[in-house]
């Protein structure tokens, strides 16, 4: 029996609304605490309301969305306490892995590392030092870091957690870390020297710093005056 093309459609439909919300969400084009109208989405993107609720589930799922009530959906309102919550984790749970992964590293895979590094190295970047682009490669970056060593609940956690750091990033423009790419690159020499304490150092000290940019970036935005 041949495949239907419709039907197919329809099963995918609710990941394709998905990610364009997620993408609004995470860099900022739907604001925090905003409503999510799933009939102006509907007519924006020209879907019908039940992939539109599928895909609001999951991202409620994903700590993206949450609901009000007697409003319904909105995209989930940030703080310092949640951004500092996130920043912990991964300080808890990134640095060990990170220091089991390097044994796991067989040469080959140190190769594609490398590349994954000159290729975050070489992303376009807007003028606040990131992009789209960039967030993808740095996230697949630091999780080439961990992935051998790494179980389906771990990287569950992490995706999650960087889902929402990410958006952190995104909606305090300008808060890169500016030495971040030299830590990339002094993470990977001691994964090729085989330092498994040393990766996990430096990744903790990468996050902390990180963190006090993001969080320095959040407190400058909260505290800015709206324009009149």
């Amino acid at each position: 029996m041949a495949d239907n093309p419709s039907s197919a459609r329809t099963q995918a439909m609710p990941s394709v609304v998905g990610e364009q919300l997620r993408s609004e969400i995470l860099d900022g084009s739907i604001e925090p605490g905003e409503r999510i109208n799933v009939r102006q989405i509907g007519l924006r993107l020209e879907v019908s309301a039940i992939p539109i609720r599928e895909a609001i589930r999951q991202l409620e799922a994903e700590g993206l969305v949450e609901t009000v009530p007697n409003v319904g959906a909105v995209a989930a309102r940030v703080s310092r306490v949640e951004l500092e919550d996130v920043y912990d984790l991964r300080r808890m749970i990134e640095p060990p892995i990170a220091r089991r992964s390097v044994a796991r590293m067989s040469d080959d895979y140190l190769e594609v590392l490398r590349n994954t590094l000159e290729e975050l190295a070489g992303a376009e970047r807007d003028s606040d030092g990131i992009s789209g682009s960039v967030l993808t490669i740095h996230r697949r970056f630091h999780w080439e870091l961990l992935a051998p060593a790494a179980t389906p609940l771990v990287e569950d956690t992490l995706r999650r957690l960087w889902r929402i750091s990410e958006r952190y990033v995104a909606l305090t423009r300008g808060a890169v870390l500016p030495v971040a790419d030299t830590q990339h690159a002094e993470m990977v020499e001691v994964c090729v020297q085989r330092d498994g304490d040393a990766l996990a150092d430096l990744l903790a000290h990468h996050l902390h710093l990180a963190a006090n940019n993001v969080i320095g970036g959040f407190e400058q935005d909260q505290n800015t005056p709206e324009p009149v």
